[in-house]
């Protein structure tokens, strides 16, 4: 029993102080976001979307925008999910804050690289271009509470 118990601690020390894995090269930066409610009422359909940027509008005091902007918007599965509008190719091999594209299809497309990454069921994954197999967009929790979707990390 005192194998068992040992073998138990010694294979939750070696597992609970790794590292998670980093799924988008995009630095993580604070995000903190409420959408506005004419906003929310927009998002309420299936394959709709805002673009929230620095420049871009007036927001609440102690909103945060990620590194690039945010995309806010509603998967085909009905869920209210985020991503960052940063291109996460442009970023390693250029060190530029590339900005995608979204469009009514929900695939977002980078205007330097031609990186194109499908936002449809959430997994924010590239399809085409040069992060295909390599890269996907960095993605925030988000929490739909009925008047407004709240973003952060």
């Amino acid at each position: 029993m005192r194998i068992f118990i040992y073998g138990c601690l010694t294979l939750l020390a070696l597992t609970g102080c790794s590292k998670a894995e980093e799924d988008s090269p995009i630095p993580n930066y604070r995000v903190y976001f409420e959408t506005p409610y004419a906003d929310y009422t927009q998002l309420q359909n299936t394959g709709t979307y805002k673009t929230y940027t620095n420049g871009n509008g007036v927001y609440k005091t102690n909103t945060y925008l990620g590194y690039g902007g945010l995309l806010v918007y509603r998967s085909f599965d009905g869920v209210a999910r985020c991503c960052d509008l940063a291109c996460p190719y442009c970023y390693v091999t250029k060190g530029l804050k590339m900005e995608i594209v979204p469009n009514s299809s929900l695939e977002a497309t980078c205007t330097l690289c031609n990186s194109v990454f499908n936002l449809q069921w959430g997994s924010c994954i590239a399809t085409s271009g040069p992060s295909m197999n390599n890269y996907m967009l960095r993605t925030y929790y988000c929490r739909d509470t009925g008047s407004t979707i709240l973003v952060g990390n």
